[in-house]
């Protein structure tokens, strides 16, 4: 089945690409910035990557950090960008261009740490449910048919984090532990959530030892020291940024704990507590209430199975006989992770972002995976089967239409 979900994310990239291309020469582009940045003269099928957060990630991998606001974006996949354009696709910049040749690598990453990521996650539910190779399958097609498909193939970070994200998990369920730390570590240089996958070693190492009171004293001092690995990228990134821009003597540079990470997200982008709770914002939020939805009901399922377990994370234990299927005790620590993932979305982002920012998620696709179980393959509830397929279709095509034409939302 592994082979089966590589040729589905394979088929699923060209698809995507090859619809967002015609797209693009049919239309153009409502905005011309990303021309602009590329000095582009005429219409070429690479300037169909180039959307909103992705001329950021080029300009970085061109020019470095140039702009303090620049920082919101983090260094990796720029590195990872230049690194292949001067290193593989050298040969291409005499006919392509700097420019262009590193919008390829760019390109070329992220479609590549796509289907990888596919297979990583198939990987990861073998290694937490051994004996529903059934719901591994059908979820890991859900991954590829992701609502955000453009996001997931052009110069943007969803791919390759999905793919570290769920190569850590599974590493955390083998009780690698350094493994995961290491490539958490990578990963907050990428995006700064990855810091809460800080979670699975306390919860493991600490919560677990401690209800069992087994070894706890040594849990505590391991689930730090990995903690410190996890964040890594990110505190070496804010390090960085605490070097080069606060000879500038800005404001964040003078505070207890000089982050520059929190400051430009509140000053460029207004990110705060409950700040997109504004009339102007509703139809943001309406386009994000199918995730916000899926992910009540996926963690309402979850929950009712066994509330008292859940609630009171593990010390009750389950009276039902254990399954290898949704409602497991084996996925309690990734339901945690989503519940606190879908407070922190819906009281401290930009709401409509949730929909990029759930493309990591595990158990949103697990959720999805046992709807479409239940519906095609057992025909109960076939309606909300074809509901949530005909969701991640429509939103998926329009989406790409939308993004190709560089127009909003993003």
């Amino acid at each position: 089945m592994l082979k089966q979900v590589y040729s589905i994310a394979i088929t699923s990239r060209l698809v995507t690409i090859g619809l967002a291309i015609a797209v693009y020469f049919f239309t153009g582009s409502y905005d011309s910035s990303g021309e602009i940045q590329l000095k582009a003269s005429a219409k070429c099928a690479l300037n169909v990557f180039l959307r909103w957060d992705a001329l950021y990630f080029l300009h970085i991998a061109e020019k470095g950090y140039v702009f303090e606001q620049e920082t919101a974006f983090f260094p990796v996949m720029p590195l990872l960008a230049k690194l292949l354009a001067n290193t593989v696709f050298l040969p291409l910049q005499g006919l392509l261009g700097n420019r262009y040749t590193l919008l390829l690598s760019g390109v070329t990453v992220a479609n590549v740490s796509f289907v990888l990521a596919a297979g990583a996650f198939y990987k990861l539910t073998i290694a937490v449910l051994p004996k529903n190779k059934q719901l591994a399958y059908v979820s890991s097609i859900a991954f590829c048919l992701s609502p955000p498909a453009m996001f997931m193939s052009s110069f943007y970070t969803e791919s390759i984090f999905a793919l570290m994200t769920f190569t850590g998990m599974r590493w955390a369920i083998e009780k690698k532990y350094m493994q995961s730390a290491l490539i958490w570590g990578i990963a907050s240089a990428v995006r700064s959530n990855a810091i809460v996958y800080a979670g699975f070693f306390f919860y493991d190492l600490v919560w677990i030892r401690l209800i069992h009171r087994k070894n706890f004293v040594t849990g505590v001092l391991r689930s730090i020291v990995y903690t410190m690995v996890t964040a890594s990228g990110f505190a070496l990134f804010q390090y960085y940024a605490y070097k080069e821009f606060c000879s500038l003597d800005r404001p964040w540079c003078t505070g207890k704990i000089p982050l520059i990470y929190s400051f430009v997200q509140k000053e460029y982008w207004d990110v705060g507590f409950m700040s997109y709770y504004e009339i102007k914002q509703i139809p943001n939020f309406v386009l994000a209430a199918p995730i916000i939805a899926l992910s009540v009901f996926g963690l309402k399922a979850y929950i009712q199975h066994n509330p008292m377990e859940f609630w009171t994370l593990g010390i009750k234990k389950s009276k039902h006989n254990e399954s290898d299927g949704y409602c497991s005790s084996k996925l309690a620590v990734f339901m945690y992770l989503w519940a606190f993932l879908l407070l922190f979305a819906t009281t401290n982002m930009h709401i409509q972002v949730i929909i990029r920012f759930f493309t990591s998620v595990p158990p949103f696709y697990w959720y999805v995976g046992s709807i479409w179980i239940k519906g095609f393959c057992e025909g109960k509830h076939t309606w909300m089967a074809n509901v949530v397929l005909g969701y991640f279709a429509i939103y998926g095509l329009i989406g790409i239409v939308l993004f190709s034409s560089f127009l909003p939302p993003a």
